[in-house]
């Protein structure tokens, strides 16, 4: 099925336009001036109890190594992953969300996120989702339990509350996201990465144009900010002041 617009806008990373979408743009050559950000594994956590029950912290946990440099612990943990993880963030979003209790009385959910080289899984990137047998299973069972031992070091309390826990990894992002090699912040933010010109939402194909957290930053509000400046470009128009001033 084909449709046809006079505006695109691609918000799959440069990555996956260039490579996968566009061949035949000058931009596709760029990107060898780029590269990938780090692949991870994330740990979804459903808990019995609301989270003042559980009593819950709203912060995120952004935990790293003592008594080591950060990017030591990284080549440590990159090299061998036995090693302490560099660091493990933790996010609590059921206590963030006001509504949660109301509509999900006596149950909560954490999620926690580590760095984890995309080698340590790629032998199963061809096998299918749920489909990738009891090596693979048994693998992501030992980082599951290593995250929920720092998650109850934090916070003891939660020993027992869990009910349920998955934990995806690179190769489920690149299933799910077409990340090649389940990154988890698109292209990395090397100095190198942000005196790129070709990361704008103009492109060398007329009427094209790019968007998403590869133009600004990282994440969400990378994303977000990056909307609004493809929309000014599109309409000329500042829209950041516009929306600010409405």
């Amino acid at each position: 099925k084909q449709l046809f617009s006079k505006i695109v806008v691609s918000g799959i990373g440069v990555m996956n336009t260039f490579s996968k979408l566009i061949t035949s743009s000058s931009f596709k050559d760029k990107l060898t001036q780029v590269t990938p950000s780090a692949a991870h594994i994330s740990l979804y956590i459903g808990l019995k109890g609301s989270p003042k029950d559980l009593n819950l912290p709203k912060p995120n946990y952004w935990v790293y190594q003592e008594d080591i440099s950060h990017d030591e612990a990284i080549e440590n943990y990159r090299q061998n992953t036995d090693e302490p993880f560099p660091l493990v963030y933790i996010s609590f979003p059921a206590a963030k969300d006001p509504s949660w209790t109301e509509r999900y009385p006596d149950r909560s959910t954490i999620d926690i996120i580590t760095f984890m080289p995309y080698e340590v899984f790629e032998n199963w990137e061809s096998k299918s989702w749920k489909k990738r047998g009891d090596e693979y299973e048994g693998l992501k069972e030992k980082f599951a339990q290593r995250l929920l031992a720092v998650l109850y070091k934090l916070e003891p309390q939660l020993e027992g509350k869990v009910e349920y826990y998955e934990l995806s990894t690179p190769v489920t992002t690149k299933h799910f996201v077409a990340y090649e090699k389940g990154e988890i912040y698109g292209i990395d933010h090397t100095p190198s990465r942000f005196d790129q010109e070709f990361l704008q939402p103009r492109t060398d194909i007329k009427n094209f144009y790019l968007t998403g957290q590869d133009l600004v930053t990282a994440g969400i509000g990378g994303a977000l900010a990056s909307g609004m400046l493809t929309s000014s470009v599109i309409l000329n128009k500042n829209m950041l002041r516009k929306v600010m001033k409405e």
